[in-house]
């Protein structure tokens, strides 16, 4: 266990050095963090019964406090970006969980100083053996490996952010995916790194160009 948490701070340590360098190479650059009590599971699923912390008859709404960091980089002006998640958290049985996250994110619209953007990528997953609880159903597509099982899926989000200042945003995002068939509501901070456009659209016919938007970051 040990073991495996000093390899994702490595490699969480890896993903913000490369964060940082490619702020410097590439243009904006930012590091978040992000939190989210709850998660909702709307779907069936065979161990609903072992949920433990459920907030209703159902096991619709679980406690499963989660800490998620993260990083983006530009790459197409300040509406295409690279991202990377790193969180742990107690997943819906009260075992340890952690994931890793790689994927893409665009900007659909700004206005002043509110943004929305949805983001999608691939999932890693990793927690501890639920065989252990008494009446376990076994579930498709999971790896076991000594205490800990493994799998892979996907994460898709909308995310609609507000402006604070020059370095700092307030984010609130609706995920699916950082857990297998559950949604969270997150609420987190975003700080720039860098908020230089280093790669904007080039557009050789527009009928003007807009100078200055101190909104944009």
């Amino acid at each position: 266990m040990t073991k495996r948490i000093s390899y994702c701070i490595i490699l969480v340590a890896t993903a913000i050095m490369l964060a940082c360098f490619t702020g410097k190479a590439l243009g904006q650059t930012t590091l978040q963090l992000k939190l989210s009590p709850i998660g909702m599971h709307f779907f069936n699923e065979p161990n609903k019964k072992n949920f433990e912390n459920k907030l209703d008859a159902n096991a619709t709404f679980v406690l499963e406090p989660c800490v998620i960091f993260g990083f983006e980089t530009y790459v197409v002006s300040d509406i295409l970006c690279v991202r990377g998640h790193f969180g742990g958290l107690s997943d819906a049985i009260s075992k340890p969980g952690l994931f890793l996250q790689f994927g893409l994110k665009v900007r659909m619209f700004q206005i002043y100083r509110n943004s929305l953007s949805f983001g999608a990528g691939l999932m890693g997953y990793g927690h501890e053996c639920w065989s252990t609880v008494p009446n376990y159903e076994q579930e498709r597509g999971w790896v076991q490996n000594g205490k800990w099982e493994y799998s892979l899926g996907f994460l898709a989000d909308l995310e609609y952010a507000i402006f604070l200042n020059d370095k700092s945003d307030l984010m609130f995002n609706l995920s699916y995916g950082y857990q297998k068939k559950t949604f969270n509501i997150t609420i987190g901070y975003r700080y720039w790194l860098s908020s230089i456009i280093k790669h904007p659209i080039k557009c050789g016919s527009c009928p003007f160009t807009k100078t200055k938007n101190s909104w944009k970051k």
